[in-house]
């Protein structure tokens, strides 16, 4: 499943599900860099705060990439997973969170050798489930479950006592990379499926305010003037949409900017 960001040097940044990761020349987008990281399927990538890439995969495992001026090195592979690993974030310097489909989160800090070990497995899925996290600030994050049908807030100061993360239910949630965005500081719209739309959290107070209805949700991100751009898949085919959040109405005024842009779905949008 392709997914496409940029660095802050201006570049791009793909990976695929031939089990590449390239990264393409500012202006030109011709290849730059590339390696074929796995055998199987990439799902999700992030660079992280010191310049290298992490790649979560199919294959059960994540690998950490070096950029180098001439190639992309493989430095670590790390494993653990006992099923596809979809996402991950970086929730500080040298601190990693990943989620996978074997029901599980895992919390991976540096050792003394300067490799990422795993120090924390939590099981927060009652099922294998397609999953996703987001990184909210240093201390918070939320993570989403397709088969579970929840989106919990985790606190990683207390992240040990389950019992206490918020926990919404019955929330239908489509899985895909860019479904979860903060909108504004204090609040986040999560992309759900045809008969849910999106969902609209209060990350402060960690309430849940609405849920607006409208197509599939595949990609969402902050874009330009507070606006977030969207994928709404509707009959098969995809449009791209801007929303601006109303204060008042605690709604997302919509203005479409290519109505049946795609015949098909897409998978990926740039960050």
């Amino acid at each position: 499943m392709p997914h496409l960001s940029q660095m802050n040097d201006g570049r791009l940044i793909s990976c695929s599900y031939d089990g590449t990761v390239n990264i393409y020349r500012r202006y030109s987008y011709d290849i730059e860099l590339s390696i074929k990281a796995h055998e199987v399927d990439i799902n999700y990538f992030i660079v992280l705060k010191n310049g290298k890439i992490l790649t979560c995969s199919d294959d059960k495992t994540m690998k950490l990439i070096k950029i180098e001026e001439k190639e992309l090195k493989i430095e670590q592979t790390l494993l653990g997973h006992e099923n596809i690993v979809e996402s991950s974030i970086e929730l500080k310097e040298n601190l990693i969170i990943s989620v996978a489909k074997d029901k599980s989160m895992k919390i991976w800090k540096l050792n003394n050798e300067n490799k990422f070990e795993c120090d924390k497995t939590i099981i927060f899925q009652e099922n294998n489930s397609s999953c996703h996290i987001y990184r909210l600030d240093d201390n918070k994050f939320v993570t989403s479950s397709q088969t579970d049908k929840t989106i919990k807030f985790w606190n990683f100061i207390d992240y040990d006592n389950i019992e206490n993360i918020n926990t919404f239910f019955n929330i239908n949630v489509i899985c895909f990379w860019n479904h979860m965005c903060l909108i504004k500081e204090d609040i986040l719209c999560i992309g759900g499926d045809l008969q849910s739309g999106f969902y609209l959290f209060n990350i402060k107070t960690f309430q849940y305010i609405k849920n607006i209805l409208s197509g599939d949700v595949f990609s969402i991100y902050k874009c330009l003037n507070s606006l977030t751009l969207c994928g709404i898949n509707v009959n098969g085919k995809v449009s791209i949409i801007k929303y601006k959040y109303d204060e008042k109405k605690q709604e997302l005024e919509k203005y479409i900017e290519l109505e049946n842009a795609h015949t098909m779905i897409f998978y990926h949008s740039l960050n």
